[in-house]
Order: C-alpha cells, then structure tokens, then sequence
C-alpha cells in the first residue's frame, strides 16, 4: 500500500543495520493512521497491539486477528502469556507508546505499557521515529496529501542495558526523554521551508488564479523564505509588517511552531485574504492598519520585507524608531529594502515595484511617491537610537539589501 501512493515517498534511515533477527519491543511515536503501514513494513515479523474498536471492527477485526495481533483493551498485563508465544516465534512487538494518534506533531506523554512487556518478556527496546505521516494524513483527515513519510530506526536499546534506568518506571522516563530529542532533531532536519511549501500553496489555490500564480512566483523567488526563517528565533513573537498575503507570516510559524506571528499591512483586501485560509490558528492573527498611526506592542522580533520605501523618509525613520523601542531584549529587526546608494542596481528594484504597484496592482500607493533610503542614512538612524546595523548584501539583479538590526542587552 505504501508504494502504490504514487505521490508519497517512503524513506528508511537505518544507520544501525537493524535487522529484527531477534525479537524486540518496538516504540514509534502516533500520528496518523500511515503509521501502522510504516511500522507493518519494517520487517515481515512484527505484531502490533491494537486497540478495541480495531479488534473488533467488520472490516480490519478479521485481518487483525489472522495476523495475531493483540487488543489491549484490558493492559499490558493480560497480553503477556500471549506475546510471550509470539516472542519466542522470533516475531517482534509493536507498540505506540502514547497509546492513542495525537491531534498534532507533538508527542504526547508516554505510558508504561510497552516498558513493562519488554522487562517482563526480557526483550530489547528498538526505537522507530516516524516523521511526516502527521502532514499526508492527519488524523480525522481522508485525503492523502503529496509528501515523504520518513522512519529511522536507531540502535537497540539492550535489555540489561542498566544506563537507561532500573525497572520498567525509570526507563520509561529516559527513553521517552530520548526519543523526543530525537524526533525533534530528524523534524529539525526535514522540514525546512521547502517542505511546507506545498502546505503554504494548498492556503491559496482557491483563491483566484492570479493570485495563485503569484504566490507561487513569489515564493519561489524568496526561496521559501528560508533566509529570514534562519536568521530570527524559533521561539517568541514576531511582527510581519507589511505582511501582504500572509506567505511569510504562514510559512515563518509552520516550519517553527513556537513562533507567534502577527501580520499588519495597510491593505485591508489582503488581510482578509490572509486571515480567511483554513489552517490559520490563534498563533498567526492578521490585522488592517495603517503602520505609521498603529500602536506597536513589545516584540522578539520585527520583519520589515520591502515596506519602508512605501512611506515617507521621516516617517521610515519613525517606523524604525519605534520598533527597536519596542524590541525585547536579544531581539532582532530585519529589514529589507532598495539601497538608493547602488545606482545601477537600483533601477532594477525600481523596475519591479512599477511591475507591483502600476501594472499588476499588487501592491497600493499612497499619494505619495515610492521613497527609497540609503544605507548610510538607516545606519545613521539606527545608531542615534542606540542599536547596530548589520547590511547582508546578496543581491545580482536589484538593489534589496537585508539590514540586521540588534538593540543591546538592557539599553533603554
């Protein structure tokens, strides 16, 4: 069933070479019904302990029971005798630990089920992280999202092994602390921006065409926003300004959950647009307002992606101002802009806002003209107010500078 998913990918990380020859208790974290698909293909003797309503459902209860699986119903304890006989079948056990699918990634609290029948039948612990099952089929969810479901099995845990604790209570403990951090560090490594790419477009593609197109462009262009994602914290609240559409302010808290984001742009069109996609949560909250009237709540981090231009140099230097007087400590302020000091550069950047603003009309005016600055002039800015500037210089085609703005430790 896994391979015939033709658009999901299936990876094994097996850096131990396990090879289940002798039996063991196998754990995997719970999130979605692929995960029984997962586990079931690891080795072809392996038996899961199922709960009741599979038992006994009309539809998978017969095929649970030809493959001696085991209901769980009532505890670990009554399994023993039977799982014992399958042990000694050389076939290995299978266990989810939390005992039921969680609603979300996170791992839910481990019960001691699973480490009681490996003290009890004298049996090996064999870890098996499962990341992405959570994303192509969430639980409650029946369509099967694209994507890679990725399994790695790390080494044995020996049953003598004493370093892990002394009886079934205490390793529970230290194994379920130990597969949390490795989960955290394998999702760490998978889900980059680009991974949540296809779940940022899926907010979009009923929407109009056109704006569906220049989502996809966008992006593309600005990389999934990986740049910024490295460059700000993966913990705290953070201020999109000039947020548009919502891409970045999405994408910024499905790659890092514990971030809190609040989008504001001017353009009351595109916040609605932005508030109103499906999978939005109380963590991404979206507002209308004029940034130079709206009252700017204490941050861990401002964004200002190719906003400042828009407004006039005495209201740029305000915008700034009042954000680094808002900046928690160790925060950070990243603005992006033209730097009207690259002159033939900068007509490139001129280039495309004419496409933005005049021909496509994604992006509104005021009855002002655009308002490029100098970096000299923002470091000047800066630096009066007590903060240090930091100028990332990336750029081929335009003049759009990345400007790092850090305010030290206990400055008033």
């Amino acid at each position: 069933m896994l391979h015939i998913m033709g658009n999901t990918k299936k990876v094994t990380i097996n850096e131990s070479g396990e090879d289940f020859k002798k039996p063991a208790v196998i754990i995997s974290n719970h999130q979605s019904f692929l995960d029984i698909l997962m586990s079931t293909s690891m080795h072809p003797n392996v038996v899961l302990l199922t709960n009741q309503w599979v038992y006994n459902s009309p539809i998978f209860g017969q095929v649970v029971k030809l493959a001696e699986y085991y209901p769980v119903a009532e505890g670990a304890e009554e399994a023993i005798d039977h799982l014992r006989d399958r042990a000694q079948h050389g076939y290995s056990i299978v266990v989810y630990p939390e005992g039921t699918r969680s609603q979300d990634k996170n791992i839910k609290r481990f019960h001691k089920g699973a480490f009681y029948l490996a003290q009890e039948l004298n049996l090996d612990i064999v870890p098996a992280v499962i990341q992405g099952t959570a994303y192509c089929m969430s639980k409650g969810d029946f369509l099967l999202k694209d994507g890679t479901m990725t399994m790695k099995i790390l080494p044995r845990i020996k049953a003598e092994d004493a370093s892990w604790g002394e009886g079934y209570a205490a390793r529970t403990k230290s194994i379920s602390k130990y597969f949390k951090e490795q989960y955290r560090k394998l999702s760490g490594e998978l889900e980059t921006p680009a991974y949540f790419r296809e779940q940022l477009m899926y907010q979009y593609i009923y929407k109009g065409p056109v704006l569906e197109w220049y989502m996809r462009i966008k992006t593309k262009m600005e990389r999934n926003y990986e740049d910024f994602h490295k460059l700000l914290p993966e913990q705290g609240e953070i201020m999109d300004i000039g947020c548009g559409y919502g891409f970045m302010s999405y994408m910024l808290h499905f790659v890092a959950p514990g971030r809190n984001v609040l989008g504001v742009d001017y353009d009351e069109e595109k916040i609605a647009v932005a508030q109103h996609c499906y999978i939005r949560n109380e963590q991404v909250q979206f507002r209308a307002a004029d940034i130079t009237q709206y009252e700017i709540p204490e941050k861990d981090a401002f964004v200002m992606l190719d906003v400042l231009h828009y407004l006039q140099p005495e209201k740029q230097a305000d915008l700034v101002r009042r954000c680094m007087d808002k900046l928690r400590p160790g925060g950070i302020i990243i603005v992006r802009d033209g730097d009207a000091d690259m002159k033939r550069k900068h007509r490139g950047t001129k280039l495309t806002e004419l496409f933005s603003t005049k021909l496509l009309g994604f992006n509104k005016t005021s009855e002002h003209p655009l308002s490029f600055f100098s970096s000299a002039t923002l470091r000047q800015t800066v630096e009066s107010h007590g903060g240090t500037l930091e100028r990332i210089d990336q750029t081929k085609y335009t003049s759009n500078v990345v400007f790092i703005i850090r305010k030290p430790n206990g400055h008033a």
